[in-house]
């Protein structure tokens, strides 16, 4: 059992943050009238809902469904299911491999006549509440290689399957739980880590598109690797340090270069060199994008109008009610209005961390942090994607985005940690 079950005070309950449940709606409701303004007939008048919008209303009623049942859930038993939803999640992912329908190349999906489900945007919120239930057990810290190991475990394990499906950017989601981590405790190099391999990664990639040989990247990293070595070669800590970061740089970066020609899809690898300019295609894969910047400068200071983006509602862009939706907020509302919706979403960050902070145990502030580092990573590859600088794959924008999947999920999240919240000693 955990140790959170007796730090929660059932018998006097305060209320559901207001701050955070207004902000929630707010965004809801951006939202769906942005579906709305993208998939209206443009030649019909008058108000009339098209078959995507009266969907997402759906969406949105089973999500005010997900909302009273949590607020009224006992917390104890939310904690003490968690591991139970997080095993449910896991046979879920796996099942989909097999009983699932394959949508834009990606077997992620379970179909039921005219509307889906993507389990993989459960296993978000499962393996968050695991998480949070296994560092909140009682004399469970996050140090020794044990601890840790199985911390990194419990979301990886999610991300692998994920992955399997084709399904990248669900999968790269998860690596948003390693900043969680770092809240409770993990080392700053591995953080700095992680920036020196992403770094490594765009070099090899931009090396091999090029054709040029890596031996120049290697003989760059052994050089400056024997000159601090040379410098220092008084501590012999530092030495054996310094080498063995330059032996597994190279290995990596040689990896890396294998991985690029020999797994990578050539759609998956059109994308990247787009966004890293190493080639145009405005036609073709980088046509998206191409538009949906176009759709963004159009928009200006103020925006061109509700329903009167060109862009918009000639169609330009495709899957602008699901992924691309953020150039519809920059086409009809103009930089006034993505100054708006990001001062509301970043508003409901900074409270989730104010109320993850304020948690007396362990199972609280992690779920909070959670939520916050999940919502954050959606919301800057989404948008980073819409403007080129992140490479297209694929994630919705958070309460935004046309979906019932996402929109469950991302409510079911916030509203677990509110609850969890509203009940803290």
């Amino acid at each position: 059992m955990s140790s959170n079950s007796y730090k929660y005070n059932s018998a006097s309950e305060g209320k559901i943050d207001f701050i955070a449940f207004v902000l929630y709606l707010i965004l809801v409701t951006i939202g769906l009238v942005n579906i709305y303004s993208v998939t209206s007939d443009v030649n019909q008048t008058g108000f009339h809902l098209s078959t995507i919008a009266t969907k997402q209303i759906i969406w949105i009623g089973g999500a005010a469904l997900i909302i009273l049942t949590v607020i009224f859930a006992n917390v104890t038993i939310i904690d003490y299911f968690s591991y139970y939803a997080y095993i449910i999640a896991i046979l879920l992912n796996v099942a989909v491999l097999f009983l699932g329908k394959d949508v834009n190349g990606a077997k992620s999906w379970f179909g039921f006549g005219g509307f889906g489900i993507q389990p993989s945007e459960f296993a978000k919120v499962a393996t968050a509440m695991a998480l949070a239930k296994f560092l909140g057990t009682y004399g469970i810290k996050f140090k020794g290689w044990k601890n840790i190991g199985i911390s990194i475990g419990i979301f990886i394990l999610p991300m692998m399957i994920i992955l399997v499906q084709n399904d990248t950017g669900s999968a790269l989601v998860f690596m948003s739980f390693f900043l969680v981590l770092y809240r409770e405790g993990m080392p700053g190099y591995f953080l700095v880590s992680a920036v020196w391999l992403g770094v490594l990664s765009i070099i090899s990639i931009i090396l091999e598109q090029k054709h040029v040989s890596l031996g120049y990247l290697y003989g760059t990293i052994l050089g400056i690797s024997s000159f601090i070595i040379y410098f220092s070669r008084r501590s012999k800590q530092i030495s054996i340090l310094v080498a063995l970061i330059a032996l597994i740089s190279v290995g990596y970066s040689a990896g890396i270069g294998h991985a690029y020609q020999t797994i990578l899809k050539p759609y998956q690898k059109d994308r990247i060199e787009i966004v890293l300019g190493l080639k145009e295609d405005h036609r073709g894969m980088g046509y998206n994008l191409e538009q949906s910047k176009i759709a963004i400068g159009a928009g200006r200071l103020i925006g061109r109008g509700f329903q009167n983006g060109t862009q918009t509602k000639m169609g330009f862009v495709p899957e602008q009610h699901t992924d691309f939706i953020f150039c519809t907020i920059g086409e009809e509302w103009g930089f006034v209005g993505i100054l708006f919706f990001f001062g509301i979403y970043v508003g409901l960050l900074i409270r989730l961390v104010q109320l993850a902070e304020r948690q007396t145990d362990t199972f609280g502030r992690f779920l909070g942090y959670s939520v916050a580092c999940i919502l954050f990573f959606h919301w800057f590859v989404n948008v980073g994607m819409t403007i080129g600088i992140i490479p297209v794959i694929g994630i919705p924008l958070p309460f935004i985005s046309f979906g019932g999947s996402s929109l469950w999920a991302f409510t079911l999240l916030l509203f677990l940690f509110l609850r969890v919240d509203q009940v803290r000693k």
